[in-house]
């Protein structure tokens, strides 16, 4: 049964009756079940605080906003909006438009007795005594320090949720928004990023992650180290772990998620930065030298995966000077001196061509 509320938002589980007898008259058996589901599944921490928040408002409405029977109405409009979500019916802006109307009822009724304040504090964040929010309402990168020594810096209009102490198993963070993560290594507790449906997991590394509320993609960029993503929805019923339906991605690449389908794609970031130190940094100026030569820098400064036909350019060398240029500027004088083109396939760099004879 607990595969079954997986996947339920906040909004329905505010909607289901084993879920609202839980919140409202709590047993021993409710108490051991819920528990037990947010144990297996710390993850889903989140969405039960929401829906608990949300039941417990509409049902102080009914105590203090308005009749029984209008309550009941306010009820059985929300099971019939989230009749087509027990079917499992995704479509794109579902969910928004189902939060929305939820969250539009408890404002109307709790607008009558003078407590809109009480109901968006209780909808959008989760237990202050536990977990500390920050938003970051300029227009320039704020910067907050996590309990573990971790650094962010987040970007204008987002919000990050995070615990005011990390777990003894992993550390688990709430973005919406954009923020560059700067992880501290801990291999006794991974790092977990939870972004509008994808999951970033890292044990110490710097990187990026784009979940804006109304975009339709996620995108997570790796300026070093290594990290792996997921589907939040990938959870199946053979319990396999949803990780392995991931991409792991490494310095120089990002996965791009697309909420409507919940499919991942990966490739190169859009402005890929050498990875060598500046004490071993390679110049790229060639004299006469092998394309396999000037490839295999490409590969090396920037760590990322060249592919060519090492047949059809044995016979091709370069005189070029590109230290100053990026990555693509690089590809593309190399290609034009070559006659040649390259794609990107998967993070990787293909360079096709005729050769040189």
């Amino acid at each position: 049964m607990n595969m079954d509320y997986y996947y339920f938002e906040a909004e329905e589980l505010a909607a289901d009756d084993y879920f609202k007898e839980w919140v409202c008259s709590p047993t021993e058996a409710s108490d051991q079940f819920w528990n037990g589901f947010l144990k297996e599944y710390p993850e889903r921490y989140y969405q039960v605080e929401e829906g608990r928040l949300l039941v417990q408002a509409l049902y102080k409405l009914g105590a203090e906003g308005g009749s029984h029977e209008q309550v009941s109405r306010i009820w059985n409009r929300i099971e019939l909006s989230l009749s087509g979500v027990r079917r499992r019916t995704f479509r794109p802006g579902y969910w928004i438009g189902a939060a929305s109307m939820i969250l539009l009822l408890a404002l109307v009724w709790y607008a009558r007795v003078g407590q809109y304040d009480d109901v968006m504090a209780a909808a959008g964040d989760p237990d202050p005594a536990k977990w500390q929010t920050v938003a970051n309402v300029t227009r320039t990168p704020a910067p907050v320090s996590l309990p573990d020594g971790s650094t962010v810096s987040l970007s204008a209009d987002s919000k990050i949720q995070y615990p005011r102490q990390f777990g003894k198993n992993q550390r688990v963070v709430y973005l919406s928004g954009e923020a560059f993560f700067e992880v501290k290594r801990d291999t006794g507790r991974p790092f977990m990023v939870y972004a509008n449906g994808l999951i970033t997991r890292v044990l110490g590394t710097s990187f990026t992650v784009k979940a804006l509320e109304d975009a339709p993609d996620v995108v997570v960029a790796v300026k070093s180290g290594r990290v792996s993503v997921y589907s939040a929805h990938a959870k199946s019923s053979d319990n396999k772990d949803p990780e392995t339906k991931g991409l792991v991605l490494t310095a120089n690449q990002k996965a791009v998620f697309e909420r409507s389908s919940a499919t991942l794609n990966k490739t190169l970031v859009d402005d890929p930065v050498i990875q060598a130190t500046e004490g071993v940094r390679e110049r790229f100026t060639y004299e006469d030298a092998r394309a396999e030569t000037v490839f295999g820098a490409l590969a090396r400064q920037y760590g990322i995966e060249v592919i060519y036909d090492e047949q059809i350019f044995k016979n091709c060398s370069l005189t070029v000077q590109l230290d100053d240029e990026d990555l693509f500027q690089k590809l593309e004088v190399i290609c034009r001196v070559l006659d040649a083109k390259y794609k990107l396939i998967d993070a990787r760099v293909v360079i096709t061509g005729s050769g040189c004879y």
